[in-house]
């Protein structure tokens, strides 16, 4: 079921999985790519609040501090209002508490769930640093492989190629396709 291309960063997407097929990971079907703006707080702030959403075991305050939206999506397993219904679940507290670190920290960051399993996304990365206050993060998944795998085995690979122009998508923002 290939996506048509509505997002702005669409064919990213599906460069993204399309590479990582092409280099044996053909469980890698899907790629989500957000943006995520700063809503209120700084680090310290943010932080504080993240950690005591983690003592307490509670669901991380996301939506407090960070405007989520799709900008690039390619699936070969559901539809992007499928993927949009299923962001709740599929994007969930491991990845979710480590929100603040994608955001905040320079590129490049890799963040693997290693307990997802089927649609929920097993890798958050970020490959470029923020870009007007926006950072750009790749979602991924695929049950069977570990993209830790991936990394190992193409250490100083130029990226760019890969995820092509995301400047240019991040620079549009949609609201009206705003993540919870």
């Amino acid at each position: 079921m290939p996506t048509q291309n509505i997002l702005p960063a669409d064919a990213s997407a599906e460069r993204i999985v399309r590479h990582f097929q092409g280099e044996g990971f053909p469980g890698i079907t899907e790629a989500l790519l957000v943006k995520v703006r700063l809503k209120r707080g700084d680090r310290l702030e943010i932080d504080a609040a993240f950690a005591t959403a983690m003592e307490r075991e509670t669901t991380p305050p996301v939506q407090q501090f960070f405007e989520i939206a799709a900008y690039g999506f390619y699936s070969q397993i559901r539809s992007l209002d499928e993927a949009k219904s299923a962001f709740s679940t599929d994007f969930d507290k491991a990845l979710r508490f480590e929100l603040p670190d994608a955001y905040f920290d320079s590129a490049p960051v890799v963040v693997h769930n290693a307990l997802a399993s089927g649609t929920k996304y097993d890798a958050m990365v970020k490959f470029e640093n923020n870009s007007e206050g926006s950072a750009v993060l790749i979602l991924l998944n695929d049950p069977n492989s570990s993209f830790f795998e991936y990394l190992g085995s193409h250490v100083g690979y130029d990226w760019h190629k890969i995820v092509g122009t995301l400047d240019a998508a991040a620079a549009s923002y949609l609201p009206a396709n705003e993540l919870r």
